[in-house]
């Protein structure tokens, strides 16, 4: 699978090993030690991360919704506004504005499935 991230106009691309099942994607964050699930339906998303950071953030369209990330045992408190989500057979793509504790970014995850 291959994914991008890009946060304030900063991108990384990654290819990283998955496995699928209908309305999930899980694989190793390419960035720390955690394991990343990725919750899908048409107009949802839902990405857990289990590992030496422990997040979940939920993703709806033209939504602001709350979630979390936890690393050192210490929890901030996430707040996510989601400007676009496409949900297909082949990609996974989430824009959206990301505040923790005050700290503002901009950001898209794309994961294309099938290459």
């Amino acid at each position: 699978m291959k994914l991008v991230i890009t946060t304030d106009n900063d991108q990384e691309t990654f290819e990283v090993a998955h496995t699928y099942e209908p309305g999930k994607i899980t694989y190793k964050d390419p960035n720390s030690d955690a394991v990343v699930s990725v919750h899908f339906k048409l107009n949802e998303v839902l990405i857990r991360r289990e590992g030496e950071i422990v997040s979940q953030e939920p993703f709806l369209p033209n939504m602001t919704t709350m979630g979390f990330y936890r690393q050192n045992e210490i929890t901030f408190k996430t707040v996510i506004k989601t400007k676009s989500l496409i949900v297909t057979q082949q990609q996974i793509k989430i824009e959206y504005e990301h505040n923790i504790e005050g700290v503002k970014t901009d950001k898209t995850l794309d994961f294309t499935l099938f290459i």
